[in-house]
């Protein structure tokens, strides 16, 4: 697993930066730290780092990545990065309603940083 995260405490943004294919099982490991790392925190914003991933595994992973980034509490979620086919993936899901953040796509990290402290104010 080529996957990293961290919590921003300049940004109180929690950092995921995926690189090749995300699996199902990454996908749970993933939900598990984002409740450690966001523990006590009142902001609950991620920036989820695509430019160097590969395909999720299958659409049990996009299901289960939903369900984990919920069970966060996640209020917003900046991807960037993120190709054509996986923002048209991700635009369904949340048109449907799976996932409950307010989300975006953005092209950098500057971009993502500044549309979450927007959603502070």
């Amino acid at each position: 697993m080529d996957h990293k995260i961290y919590y921003d405490d300049d940004h109180q943004t929690l950092v995921q930066t995926i690189n090749g294919e995300f699996t199902t099982e990454e996908t749970r490991h993933f939900g598990r730290l984002y409740n450690q790392y966001l523990e006590g925190k009142t902001i609950r914003h991620l920036i989820v780092d695509m430019r160097e991933a590969g395909k999720m595994e299958n659409r049990e992973t996009r299901s289960i990545t939903n369900e984990m980034l919920n069970n966060a509490q996640l209020t917003s979620v900046a991807f960037v990065g993120a190709t054509a086919p996986v923002r048209m993936v991700a635009k369904v899901l949340m048109k449907l309603g799976s996932l409950q953040a307010e989300s975006t796509f953005v092209k950098d990290m500057n971009e993502a940083i500044a549309w979450l402290e927007n959603r502070r104010s």
